[in-house]
């Protein structure tokens, strides 16, 4: 019985030795590649993964690699390419149904294209009254970019809306 009790001992210890010895890293192949860290922050990159795919579902996209960030904040959108006649506005912002454009260029009739992070064009849309309702709702959660243009489709300004819960 003694036997037995230690032979049992015996295998429950290798048996556990063996699960502890397996363990799956991640791995990537290409063409260049680091990993830089300090006291601050981390910084991962790879160029020319060569197997990565965007998926696009109605209002979702998934996008397969290993570089995926988990979040991606944006703090601000600089107009610098504003040029003349750029005063449009957006609220509520963050929004999670119905955002309204304010022209406060009384008279000027603008074009613009909501985007989405990865550059995708979600609508295109032009502005003729003073202010216009859009219904985000059935898009998924994130930011996109607001690109207003004049008549001659110039960029005049770009705004970042928030789309939220």
């Amino acid at each position: 019985m003694k036997i037995k009790s230690m032979l049992i001992a015996g295998l429950f210890a290798l048996g556990g030795q063996t699960c502890m010895a397996q363990a799956l890293s991640s791995e990537v192949i290409t063409s260049a590649g680091s990993s830089f860290s300090n006291s601050v922050c981390s910084l991962n990159w790879t160029m020319g993964e060569p197997i990565s795919e965007t998926d696009t579902y109605a209002a979702n996209s998934l996008t397969q690699g290993f570089q995926q960030p988990t979040s991606i904040i944006v703090t601000s959108v600089n107009n610098q390419q504003q040029t003349q006649g750029g005063d449009v506005s957006v609220f509520p912002n963050p929004s999670s149904a119905s955002v309204f454009i304010q022209n406060n260029d009384q008279g000027k009739t603008l074009n613009v294209e909501l985007m989405s992070m990865s550059g995708k064009e979600i609508f295109k849309r032009t502005i003729t009254d003073k202010q216009e309702q859009f219904d985000l709702s059935e898009f998924s959660n994130g930011i996109y970019f607001l690109r207003v243009y004049n008549t001659d489709n110039q960029l005049i300004q770009t705004l970042k809306i928030d789309k939220i819960k």
